[in-house]
């Protein structure tokens, strides 16, 4: 009867969850068809000012010369045209009369503002004929046009090539945006190619770089997407032996890729060359958690026979729901963390990923339980779902393989050191596409594509001056001359094409003034872009070739020298895109691969609570960091230039590293919590998680290597360095992190020691820090970084190279109950990072005898204790920098001259304290302290020695006040303060230290400081 009662519940449990599967799959079916809708919205772009932060002081000094010199921010397309007759050149009278014919009609087009060329140029010349205002070419009798045009540089090499055999077409463009740059750029092609038969015509430019490369990101991302879909699925299918599993991932995927692509349409986000990847990363995202969740379907169907399919169902959503949803949460911050940047492009990227890694998992937790109660259950190969004995071999020399991993990743941090900073604008479109081989011409023969522009401003009416407008002449010549730089423009050129001709020496003032009257005459006075209105600032006009960003920043660095050297009493300023992009794509560059603290900290903080132990957070983010030391090394071993799009993968690789780590901590915490005496099964761990984790693995190197068949360089070194990540990431995971646990299983368990020893270890390791009273106060603001001047006049009051006291502790309780210790401390100290202390205890009674001796070398340090109840010396480790010393109210890091290295310090004001002078000093300690946020010291000016400090814990409240009271001169100029004390004003407990028998410099011998020496 109970059997049967027992059928009939699974019965209508079978019905029932079936029931619920299908409503809750048609209401995500339906969701899909009306975010298909979305789609036709979805738009794609791409430019280089994409990758330029917003409010930033080089572009803003950028857009004021553009104001001042009425230059217009959109950069403009060139259209090249070379001659494909052998014999012919552009001074021919044929070839120039339909070169003005179509420069004319280029303006008519909708978008289009102006063009120039050769043939419609305009200037003022004096001729046989007189003064002529207007273009240049009807003033100049065609004979001479090759004498004279290719010997002004304002014609040459801008306008046309030093052969005569290519000339370009600037065609000056309105605000536009991408659409109709594309729709603009196939007209101005075709109308160029129909006007100019005998010539070769391709266009370039800026522009039209931005316009191509969206039309391609277009075909990339249904590239990537079908790509993306095989890799996975051929991973699957090496994975499963049936079609159910292939079936889930298929209708995950494009339910979630769906949905990520139509919230990107609405919320009004385009494909940008970063968020082509998104599909890719939303397809390896799903795949990777279907596989684990499968995988551990089938692991619950072998361990829980007696369960009906339904039932293994529920029991794998319960198992797997939270794994899950943190490993997609690790992923995510990877992404979030690129929120900190200034940058339009980045945070938006961000933004969209970290959303597409959410939508995924939503995507997948709603539907993969539905469809696993309607579809057969899925059944791995062989080696897919048992145990990874391979885990075995690594075993077997754990210490070696977690030492060699550690030794090259540090080999590889150190080498990544000496990254290349030689990336270039213009090589992201392929090798050999038309536009970008038309930028490489104009690059290679017209003068350069990167602008860079010269400001020198004085008073008004600078410029006025003709010995002035020599000396910058004389500059152009200097800066012509300069390797990289194709060509200069400025007023030079403007006053000489307008001089009379046979006029010897430099105009005069007048004659000047005349100048700039005539081009004032012209229809499109060339002045105005060069010349402010009251005369007070001149414009140069530099290109330059498309040079690596080192070396065009050096570029830049000696053009502003060379002009600042040539007018010393003028302000000079350097803009334009050659002088800003390269210098902020590097900063960007920076800012992004040492980035990844920021999402490790955040990752790490998330883990605390999801294992409820520091610990365990901390040792997670030790195999986390193989990733971003192997990306550092083989970059700089690569030489390939670091780019913002290069950059980022610091942060997304981080983040998705984590997944591994996640799954194989949290598998071996249940067994750890589970287990009757506690102990790590790191073997039986690995074995469990271990084949589930490679498989993911693998699936996400397929996904990212379908990157390398980008048409973009760009995509292409990202998938590369991407799948070196994932293969970092699974030596840190599955190599690194159990062979290291194994060696050293303390690090996630606290050591067990006798109860008796125990209670003494507790009360003796926090004196460690007692011992750094020796150093007070020399060692506790030594440390901080001080002004020069404060610094040194306190190193010679305080610090010396060995001293021993009696210090006693006293104690006082909120209510004024108080207990006091003693201690006797040695210090010695050979140099600045070599340090040895020792303290014994001599009250209370019940420690006497007690001996703790510590030795700090660099950054290493060790610790003994002597316990005289077993007469044995042991070894300490594990301290924490938290605490009060024998409680009281002063913790470690008060006074652990080890602490504080990396703080920041300096003097806000000079304050009054009991009447007298005081230095207020204040150290940000933020980031490398556990407790406090910053500490005010107050320093006397006359003395030069600490009075008072004041801690602020991290919510930016007031928690300790340290005062130094009773100095007493010891030797020569050294002072020791007699009288310490710590007041807490938050729990209002306090801390008394009278400090006596103090000695300093008494050449103490270092084998004072062993050991062996503890039980003396």
């Amino acid at each position: 009867m109970i059997k049967g009662n027992g059928k009939k519940r699974s019965y209508k449990f079978s019905n029932s969850a079936r029931r619920k599967s299908a409503y809750w799959l048609f209401a995500v079916f339906a969701l899909t068809l009306l975010s298909l809708f979305a789609l036709p919205k979805l738009q794609t772009q791409y430019s280089l000012r994409q990758f330029l932060p917003r409010d930033n002081a080089l572009l803003e000094r950028d857009a004021k010369l553009r104001e001042s010199f009425q230059l217009t921010e959109a950069q403009p397309f060139i259209l090249t045209a070379r001659i494909t007759q052998t014999a012919g050149t552009w001074f021919e009278n044929d070839k120039i009369q339909p070169l003005k014919t179509l420069s004319d009609l280029l303006p008519n087009f909708p978008g289009v503002r102006s063009s120039l060329s050769l043939a419609n140029v305009q200037g003022a010349l004096y001729t046989k004929q007189g003064l002529s205002v207007g273009p240049m070419l009807d003033s100049i009798p065609q004979s001479l046009w090759r004498a004279h045009i290719l010997n002004d540089p304002l014609l040459s090499p801008t306008l046309i090539s030093s052969d005569a055999k290519v000339v370009s077409i600037i065609v000056n463009l309105r605000s536009l945006n991408a659409s109709e740059l594309n729709s603009l750029k196939k007209n101005l092609l075709v109308t160029a190619q129909a006007s100019l038969p005998f010539a070769q015509v391709d266009i370039g430019g800026t522009p039209a770089v931005q316009t191509d490369v969206g039309t391609l990101l277009q075909s990339e991302v249904r590239n990537f997407v079908v790509l993306g879909f095989v890799a996975c699925f051929f991973v699957l299918g090496l994975i499963f032996s049936n079609w159910s599993a292939i079936i889930i991932s298929f209708l995950i995927i494009m339910v979630a890729n769906i949905f990520v692509v139509a919230a990107m349409a609405l919320v009004g986000f385009p494909f940008t060359i970063l968020s082509s990847t998104i599909p890719i990363l939303t397809t390896v995202d799903v795949v990777s958690l279907v596989i684990h969740t499968l995988l551990r379907f089938i692991e619950e169907r072998k361990n829980q026979p007696n369960l009906n399919h339904h039932e293994l169902v529920q029991s794998t959503f319960k198992v797997m729901k939270w794994p899950n949803f943190i490993a997609s949460t690790t992923t995510m911050i990877g992404f979030l963390a690129l929120l900190t940047v200034k940058v339009p492009l980045i945070r938006d990227y961000g933004i969209t990923a970290a959303a597409a890694i959410i939508i995924g998992w939503i995507a997948t937790t709603w539907m993969i339980y539905p469809l696993l109660h309607f579809l057969p259950a899925p059944r791995a190969r062989d080696w897919a779902w048992k145990k990874a004995r391979w885990a075995l071999y690594l075993f077997r020399r754990s210490g070696t393989w977690a030492f060699l991993i550690i030794l090259v990743s540090l080999g590889l941090a150190i080498q990544g050191q000496a990254l290349s900073w030689s990336a270039r604008l213009f090589d992201d479109l392929p090798a050999n596409h038309q536009v970008r081989l038309s930028t490489e011409r104009i690059d290679r023969e017209l003068g350069g594509m990167i602008p860079i522009d010269i400001e020198i401003k004085g008073p008004s009416e600078t410029w006025n001056d003709p010995e002035k407008l020599r000396k910058l002449s004389a500059l152009q010549v200097t800066l012509r001359s300069q390797p990289g730089i194709g060509s200069t423009m400025g007023l030079p050129e403007l006053v000489s094409a307008a001089s009379p001709p046979g006029q010897k020496g430099p105009p005069t003032r007048n004659q000047l003034a005349e100048t700039y009257f005539l081009y004032s005459l012209s229809s499109e006075n060339p002045l105005k872009n060069f010349l402010t209105a009251d005369g007070a600032a001149v414009r140069i006009s530099l290109r330059t070739q498309d040079l690596p960003s080192d070396q065009i920043n050096d570029l830049v660095g000696t053009i502003r020298e060379i002009s600042q050297s040539q007018f010393p009493d003028l302000d000079v300023q350097v803009a334009g895109m050659g002088a800003t992009i390269h210098q902020l794509n590097n900063d960007l560059s920076k800012q992004l691969i040492f980035g990844f603290w920021h999402s490790l900290l955040a990752i790490g903080l998330i883990l605390i609570f999801v294992f409820r132990s520091l610990r365990w957070a901390l040792v997670s983010c030790i195999p986390n960091l193989v990733p971003p030391a192997a990306l550092l090394g083989f970059l700089a071993i690569s030489q390939t230039p670091i780019k913002p799009s290069v950059a980022i993968i610091f942060s997304i690789a981080l983040g998705i590293a984590f997944n591994n780590t996640v799954y194989l901590l949290e598998r071996l915490r249940i067994m750890y919590k589970s287990s009757p005496s506690n102990e790590l099964d790191i073997e039986k761990a690995l074995w469990r998680e271990g084949n589930p984790c490679l498989i993911s693995s693998l699936t996400l190197i397929a996904g990212f290597s379908v990157f390398m068949a980008s048409y973009f360089n760009m995509n292409r070194i990202f998938g590369f360095y991407m799948v070196l990540s994932m293969i970092a990431g699974l030596i840190g995971d599955l190599i690194l992190l159990p062979t290291l646990l194994k060696s050293c299983p303390w690090l996630l368990k606290n050591p067990i020691f006798f109860k008796k020893e125990k209670v003494m270890i507790s009360s003796i390791l926090i004196l460690l820090t007692v011992g750094s009273l020796s150093l007070l106060p020399g060692s506790s603001f030594a440390a901080l970084p001080l002004p020069a001047k404060i610094s040194d006049e306190m190193a010679q009051r305080l610090q010396s190279k060995d001293e021993e006291f009696v210090v006693t502790m006293k104690i006082i309780e909120a209510d004024g109950a108080a207990k006091e210790r003693q201690m006797q401390i040695s210090r010695l100290s050979p140099s600045a990072k070599d340090h040895s202390l020792l303290v014994r205890m001599q009250k209370p009674q019940d420690l006497k005898g007690t001996a703790l001796l510590a030795k700090m070398k660099g950054d290493e340090e060790e610790k003994w204790i002597y316990l005289p109840s077993s007469k044995q010396t042991r070894r300490l480790t594990g301290e924490s920098a938290k605490g009060g010393i024998l409680g009281s109210e002063l913790s470690v890091e008060d006074f652990d001259f080890s602490q504080k290295q990396d703080a920041r310090s300096e003097v806000k004001a000079e304050v009054q304290l009991d009447g007298k002078k005081h230095f207020q000093v204040e150290s940000n300690v933020n980031a490398s302290s556990p407790n406090y946020s910053r500490v005010i010291s107050y320093i006397s000016t006359e003395d030069y020695l600490p009075r008072k400090v004041e801690c602020f814990d991290k919510n930016g409240k007031l928690l300790k006040v340290i005062t130094f009271q009773e100095y007493q001169k010891i030797s020569d100029k050294k002072f020791r303060p007699t009288l310490i004390t710590i007041s807490n004003m938050q729990n209002k407990r306090g801390t008394e230290l009278r400090l006596s028998q103090i000695k300093l410099d008494q050449d103490m011998k270092s084998s004072r400081f062993t050991p062996q020496a503890l039980s003396r």
